[in-house]
């Protein structure tokens, strides 16, 4: 007999390169759950157990990549810091079919929305914590609906050494704009 997780891993990875599938051809909402089940190969009852909208499957495809990002860079054990991003913007060119989706769709806020829940941000950090937590978040999910915007031209080396060319332009004129010394 099949182990229990086994089979929602199962239903839930059908369910999503289906959904992507019928996403490059269709709209959103021209996608029913029946066509989205029935070309999965699983059943509505199924779906239901999962799911509660064509949305959360979106979503939870979203969490599943950025957690299996985060896992791949945490194992690593030579990462230093500079690799979060250029190891994200990798991440996010491997599974550009998807993040182009959400992107079409307009629920660049799902990837959003899956960085912050894999660094941590809640209602009940320190403040100082939050703000960095969610600088963090939205300022390299923003790079990334700008870089699927712009067509993904740079490679994720080309705009990790962008990034940090920003930052350190916005520490010089940060400097220059207050009069540091």
């Amino acid at each position: 007999m099949e182990d229990e997780s086994t089979k929602i891993y199962y239903v839930e990875q059908q369910l999503a390169k289906t959904l992507i599938e019928l996403l490059k051809d269709k709209d959103f909402g021209e996608i029913s759950i029946r066509e989205l089940c029935n070309r999965a190969g699983v059943g509505r009852a199924s779906f239901y157990r999962h799911y509660r909208s064509k949305e959360e499957v979106l979503e939870r495809h979203a969490q599943f990549l950025i957690m299996t990002w985060a896992k791949e860079l945490e194992s690593d054990p030579d990462a230093k810091p500079r690799d979060v991003f250029e190891s994200l913007f990798r991440h996010i060119k491997k599974h550009q079919v998807f993040y182009e989706i959400l992107h079409k769709t307009g629920r660049d806020s799902v990837l959003q929305a899956s960085l912050r829940e894999k660094i941590g941000l809640t209602g009940t950090l320190p403040n100082e914590d939050a703000y960095q937590k969610v600088f963090f978040a939205d300022g390299v999910s923003g790079w990334i609906e700008e870089w699927i915007e712009r067509g993904m031209q740079e490679t994720p080396d080309e705009l990790t050494a962008l990034l940090y060319h920003y930052f350190n332009a916005v520490l010089s004129n940060l400097s220059k704009i207050f009069k540091y010394d």
